[in-house]
């Protein structure tokens, strides 16, 4: 799965782009921003594997944004102007699309994506900087116990049982997962989303979308920033987590529902 963050002023353009991505199995879109600033706090909580970055914005510039796009995060640059190609280029852009949007078009962007993602996982997740839960017994659910889960310590010579109630969302990252513990840095592990959902507790923790998880008893409040993304706060976690429509609507329904 590919997670996508789309940045750009101009709200139909958004929406087209939304839709079009939204017809392949293996994108989706993560967050919406309407601005550089929307798209740098969206950026503080979530690491999408691209950014669709429109160059031509009120105020600050698409351009603006790639210094705070995380290492290992693609960009494609979306505009209606021709010109502005060689720009992007420099500014590392892996591919640059012209509006109106075409599938056709999109189609060579999302293959071009499979292949840089699919053999280069491990980089852009940046498992040198982060603990990983190698090895098959970190992967078994055998392995876990009670009302913990066995997490790889350092470099996986170790292990540490992390309670339920510390786990506050895990995020779907290529062939990893990105899990947030209170009081710790996230932390990439090797098990899967669907290995989370078979190991954890529905009745406290749901998939919102195809790649967060989150434990909703540990929800403490919500902030909308505008009808396309909402901020999450979790008790024992200082920043909040940025989520966008899709996940909007299913928190909503559940919160409502507790």
């Amino acid at each position: 799965m590919i997670t996508a963050l789309l940045v750009d002023d101009e709200p139909r353009a958004i929406e087209r782009l939304a839709e079009l991505l939204d017809t392949f199995d293996t994108v989706e879109v993560i967050g919406r921003a309407g601005s550089v600033d929307e798209a740098e706090l969206f950026l503080g909580g979530r690491v999408p594997d691209v950014v669709f970055l429109d160059i031509t914005m009120p105020g600050r510039l698409g351009v603006d944004l790639v210094a705070s796009i995380p290492r290992g995060t693609k960009v494609v640059f979306v505009t209606a102007r021709e010109g502005h190609a060689i720009d992007a280029f420099r500014a590392g852009a892996v591919d640059y699309v012209l509006k109106p949007f075409d599938r056709d078009r999109l189609a060579i962007t999302v293959e071009r994506l499979e292949h840089l993602l699919g053999t280069g996982a491990a980089a852009a997740v940046d498992v040198d900087a982060a603990p990983t839960d190698d090895g098959p017994a970190a992967r078994a659910v055998s392995g876990d116990e009670g009302h913990a889960v066995r997490l790889a310590t350092g470099r996986g010579n170790g292990f540490s049982l992390v309670h339920y109630d510390e786990l506050v969302w895990i995020e779907a990252v290529q062939n990893y997962t990105r899990v947030q513990i209170v009081g710790q840095p996230p932390t990439v592990v090797r098990r899967t989303m669907t290995e989370w959902e078979t190991l954890l507790p529905a009745e406290r923790f749901c998939r919102i979308s195809r790649s967060l998880i989150v434990q909703v008893p540990a929800i403490r409040s919500t902030q909308w920033k505008s009808r396309d993304q909402m901020l999450v706060f979790f008790r024992g976690i200082d920043a909040p987590l940025p989520i966008g429509r899709t996940p909007m609507a299913r928190l909503k329904d559940l919160l409502e529902e507790a």
